[in-house]
């Protein structure tokens, strides 16, 4: 049998040999990726990543091996999908692609096959080696490019996410202004569209320092630190032209939200507070000091900011056999040192006389901060008594003049070729040598008084020369002095030195109209000050004669007071404070131009309302017979309060407007009625309450019932009695029954 036994193994291995195939070696083939992209330029940042490789791979190690840069960044998280049959990979990156990119994938030759065969990119048959990360990419690695689609075109307008302060808060004195957008900005223009004001100043980006930041997007929040801090008590008001404010895209500001660009944004918050009395800080000539120059200006800065006409009417300068002076005897001046118009400079003329003692003096009852704080003249923590600043003038007057000011200013460009030119002396000058000592030259040329018209001002300490044929374009221009030139008292200028400075004109032709670039108020803005000073800066520098003759204002109320401090800004003041909540219009006709005599194309009309009353309001409750009645209860919108002994009452600050005042107490009916609240309509009399009205007893009611349904039965009897006559009356006689046949007449009458 072992014969058998053996021949049948040998048929079943052969058997299996024919169906079994024969075994194959070990896997030693390196992989490699056989296509893969995205790849070229303008790829959606949607795309995903694919590979397809050559055989089968070990995806852990190909997912552990893969990396995308965009340059800065090193990215590796994302979303794997794996397609055995294909030998295919996916990756959607978590991050998103980023529009108008270049990024660089990399799979590192760590990635393997499933018998754990190295990435072998360069097919060299050995996989695992070293690669470069840099073009041209030679090695193992699997590195490639690609670049973004660039970003759609942006239409959609910027928009004002949030302020710091914000509107309607209470800011401190030192606070910054922050504006973050909906989106990068240029910067450049929403600089130009800033400004903000006080009531008193209208201020630009020019008066503080701008920064940008990245807080969602590329310069998408603004930070501007003032120069100069915030008055106390007072209001600010910032606005964003939307005709400037543009994104990165040139999309105009949308303000209001409403989806279109084109319109401004504006907020408004308070400033804090400061009880403390306004004092002197410092005074220039210093207190005591003598050899004064006659020609010397009284320099003082303040802890707060001023009420300028208060200290103006407050001022004084008085000198034993000197006349007194007041503001109207020289010039006021206010600049800003920490704060809006805490530095006061009063230039008087004529000038001062020689060795004489000078007091300048502020009336405490009368100069006061923008709060209304009297001035605190001793510096003694209370407000309302008088300053007082001793000197002594020179006895001789040895001061040389000197020139304080040109315009042009040395070094303008682009003046305009009709302009002319001002000079401003530090004192009054002996006008006849100052004329003599003056030209002007274009290198080839000079001209002299001569040649133009010369005005002095009433001080004789600012000549203002214009020329007869207007300047030339695009040319150099240098002014001298000559040392010639003498003061009053006979000292040369500079001490006998020329004074020189130069400017250059348009290359061309003005043509462009001016426009108005800021202002204050806002059109539309509520709650302004009764005493805020109108601001407007215009896009150029104007003819100053021609714009005050074009501004004016409605509603009774005169503009005055008239300043520029720059050529293309200007201020004014009301003559007397506004009327309370009261509509006004500020209207610039075309009438005002610049200096090459170009008008405004339109007029513009600037409207606002100003701000309402707030004050005490007060009163008195009694009874019928004018006693208090004490402990009653008054209500006066969200004002609540029980009356004292004395039946009376007082809320403050209530604002102007119509309230419902309601008045009750233990004993009397409540007392309801609307009342009107303003200036000269706080004071709300005595309210009278009286008593409810007793009721009728219960009796009294029953027996009043029994008389009416007597009085009612009786009526009614009367009138039963009325409708049927007794016998005795003709008229009445019982009926007789007369009967008919039919067809047949009545019978007659018995």
């Amino acid at each position: 049998m072992a014969p058998r036994r053996f021949l049948a193994v040998v048929l079943v291995a052969a058997a299996l040999a024919l169906v079994l195939p024969p075994a194959r070696a070990a896997d030693a083939t390196p992989p490699w990726g056989v296509s893969w992209g995205p790849q070229g330029p303008s790829v959606p940042v949607d795309t995903a990543i694919q590979v397809v490789w050559s055989e089968r791979m070990n995806w852990t190690t190909v997912e552990s091996a893969f990396s995308y840069t965009d340059g800065n960044l090193t990215y590796t998280a994302g979303a794997w999908t794996i397609d055995d049959p294909t030998n295919s990979s996916a990756f959607v990156p978590a991050t998103a692609l980023q529009h108008g990119t270049r990024y660089t994938l990399h799979f590192a030759s760590t990635a393997a096959d499933a018998a754990g065969n190295r990435l072998d990119q360069d097919r060299d048959g050995i996989g695992g080696e070293a690669c470069s990360p840099l073009p041209p990419f030679a090695g193992d690695c699997l590195v490639w490019q690609f670049d973004t689609a660039p970003p759609p075109p942006d239409t959609t307008p910027p928009r004002v996410l949030s302020t710091s302060p914000a509107g309607g808060a209470t800011a401190p004195p030192d606070a910054a202004i922050e504006v973050r957008f909906s989106e990068g900005m240029d910067t450049a223009s929403a600089q130009a569209a800033f400004s903000y004001g006080d009531g008193f100043s209208l201020y630009t980006v020019g008066d503080g320092t701008a920064t940008w930041a990245s807080t969602s997007a590329p310069d998408d929040t603004l930070r501007f630190v003032p120069r100069l801090e915030f008055a106390s008590g007072g209001r600010v008001t910032v606005n964003l032209d939307g005709r400037v404010a543009r994104d990165a895209a040139g999309n105009l500001l949308d303000g209001d939200g409403n989806g279109t660009g084109g319109d401004s944004y504006s907020w408004s918050f308070a400033v804090a507070g400061d009880p403390a009395p306004p004092r002197v800080l410092t005074a220039s000539p210093p207190a005591g000091a003598g050899s004064v120059p006659i020609s010397a200006t009284v320099r003082l800065v303040f802890s707060k900011a001023l009420a300028r006409g208060a200290v103006a009417a407050s001022l004084s300068l008085r000198g034993p056999g000197a006349p007194t002076l007041t503001a109207a005897n020289g010039s006021v001046a206010w600049s800003g040192t920490r704060f809006p118009d805490d530095t006061l400079v009063f230039d008087p003329y004529p000038n001062l006389e020689t060795a004489t003692a000078y007091v300048f003096a502020l009336n405490g009852s009368v100069a006061a901060d923008r709060e209304g704080l009297r001035l605190d003249g001793d510096a003694d923590g209370a407000g309302g008594d008088d300053y007082r600043l001793n000197f002594t003038t020179e006895a001789q007057d040895l001061t040389p003049p000197s020139v304080a000011r040109t315009d042009p200013a040395a070094g303008a460009m682009d003046v305009v070729a009709t302009s002319a030119i001002g000079i401003w002396f530090s004192e009054p000058m002996n006008r006849s040598s100052v004329e003599g000592a003056f030209s002007y030259t274009d290198g080839a040329s000079t001209w002299r008084t001569a040649d133009g018209a010369r005005t002095w001002s009433n001080a004789s300490d600012t000549l203002t020369f214009q020329p007869a044929q207007a300047l030339a374009y695009g040319m150099r221009y240098t002014v001298t002095i000559g040392g010639l030139a003498r003061d009053e008292a006979g000292n040369p200028l500079n001490g006998g030195a020329d004074e020189a400075w130069t400017f250059t004109t348009a290359s061309q032709l003005d043509t462009t109209a001016p426009w108005i670039k800021s202002k204050s108020p806002l059109e539309g803005q509520k709650n302004v000050s009764r005493t805020a000073r109108v601001s407007i800066i215009f896009s150029e520098a104007m003819d100053k004669a021609a714009v005050q003759a074009a501004v004016g204002i409605t509603n009774g109320a005169v503009l005055t007071d008239f300043r520029w401090p720059n050529d293309a800004t200007f201020e004014a003041a009301t003559a007397a404070p506004m009327e309370y909540r009261t509509p006004y219009v500020v209207f610039v006709l075309t009438g005002a131009r610049d200096l090459a005599g170009n008008p405004m194309t339109q007029p513009v009309q600037i409207p606002f309302t100003t701000e309402s009353w707030r004050g005490r309001v007060s009163g008195r409750v009694a009874d019928e017979r004018y006693a208090p009645v004490a402990g009653a209860r008054v209500e006066l919108g969200r004002f609540v309060m029980l009356a004292d002994a004395g039946g009376n009452f007082g809320f403050e600050p209530v604002e102007q407007g119509t309230y419902v005042i309601t008045v009750s107490g233990p004993g009397f009916e409540a007392y309801t009625a609307s009342v009107e609240i303003g200036p000269g309509r706080a004071d709300l009399g005595t309210i009278v309450l009286h008593p409810p009205a007793a009721p009728l007893d219960v009796t009294l009611w029953a027996g009043l019932g029994t008389v009416l349904f007597s009085v009612v039965l009786v009526a009614v009897i009367l009138r039963r009695l009325r409708s049927r006559p007794t016998e005795h009356y003709e008229t009445w006689k019982p009926a007789k029954v007369v009967t008919v046949e039919p067809g047949l007449p009545p019978r007659d009458k018995p």
